[in-house]
């Protein structure tokens, strides 16, 4: 019992003239203190409802609060790898057909993967993973008929340097692989070669017009103009190559070996023949350093001859052209004359 009952007997009893003389009082008191748990439930009940208001609007308030120094979470897309790809056809080659219909040479994670495919309906079949640097130009064989070669960037062409004696017939295929930035160059055979490196190395002609090499030599070149066509005669000290570009002819490069000693005019003479303008000779000389004026003098008359000069090295070429009919016999250039560096007449019988 507390205070509050003693001070409402006495309030009651003050007040006992007033009421019926049978009242009861423990009745009259067990009523007020219901009414009062009750009062006093009511004001608990409040109070929790109104903390609970209170975090509730304190959570919703906290919830769209942007903590300070802590980023809001940005959903990071997963992008796919870039993959580009070649695919080459080859041709039949010197009557001999194709191993296969499709070659292609795809980049992923940083290798070429090569597939073939022998026919069309056939799955691809995987030849080789080849790793690559995109700085650095280099060869992969692939198969006995199969050559890669991986060039930096973009080119116009490509020639391949062999050193050995074969009647094998090269043929290189290049495609862009733009993901990665490199040019695949995948040199076919018309035969099985009996090494595993057969391809010493290539040279390539840039968008801009230079050539380079494999070897990282200074390839020199000269574009000689003739009456219908303009050719490229270059020279890898690096390879040891001397090589003439056709552009009539495609991919249609000729070279030999350059080993010999420079008072070797002669480089490279050959007879070849076209579906459109019947058969053709060249004969391309290159003469000592600081010689000058070639004079040639061919087995049959009305021969085209243009001279230029190779550059960095300054050294003069030429190529000598003869259209014939039939196929020619014999020897097509039979003597140069030039003037040396000392100023004297030189005469090269081949």
């Amino acid at each position: 019992m507390n205070d509050l009952e003693p001070r409402l007997r006495d309030d009651l009893r003050d007040a006992a003239d007033t009421l019926p003389a049978d009242l009861d009082l423990d009745v009259l008191l067990h009523r007020g203190r219901r009414r009062r748990a009750a009062r006093t439930q009511r004001r608990g009940l409040a109070v929790v409802a109104a903390t609970a208001v209170i975090s509730l609007v304190t959570w919703v308030s906290l919830a769209q609060r942007t903590t300070i120094g802590v980023p809001d979470p940005v959903a990071t897309p997963t992008a796919p790898a870039v993959v580009s790809s070649v695919t080459f056809q080859p041709e039949s080659l010197n009557g001999t057909p194709p191993q296969y219909e499709a070659i292609t040479v795809a980049e992923s994670g940083g290798s070429l993967t090569i597939t073939a495919e022998k026919h069309a309906a056939d799955a691809p079949v995987r030849l080789a993973s080849v790793p690559f640097d995109s700085a650095v130009p280099k060869g992969t064989p692939i198969s006995p008929r199969l050559y890669l070669w991986v060039i930096p960037g973009q080119i116009e062409w490509v020639d391949t340097v062999t050193a050995r004696t074969s009647d094998a017939i090269y043929l290189p295929h290049h495609g862009y692989l733009s993901s990665v930035g490199v040019t695949a160059a995948l040199v076919i055979s018309n035969r099985d070669q009996a090494t595993n490196e057969w391809i010493d190395g290539v040279i390539w002609r840039a968008p801009d017009g230079t050539l380079h090499s494999s070897a990282g030599t200074t390839v020199a070149t000269a574009t000689l103009r003739f009456s219908d066509r303009s050719l490229i005669v270059y020279r890898d000290p690096g390879l040891k190559q001397v090589s003439f570009f056709d552009p009539l002819e495609g991919q249609g490069f000729t070279s030999t070996r350059d080993e010999g000693a420079s008072t070797h005019v002669l480089k490279l003479a050959i007879a070849r023949s076209t579906s459109t303008r019947g058969w053709e000779q060249f004969a391309v000389g290159i003469l000592p350093p600081g010689a000058r004026d070639p004079r040639i003098a061919t087995a049959a008359g009305g021969a085209e001859v243009v001279t230029g000069i190779l550059q960095p090295d300054g050294v003069e070429t030429f190529v000598a052209l003869h259209r014939v009919a039939a196929e020619p016999k014999g020897q097509f250039v039979t003597k140069v004359t030039y003037t040396d560096a000392q100023g004297r007449t030189r005469t090269y019988r081949p």
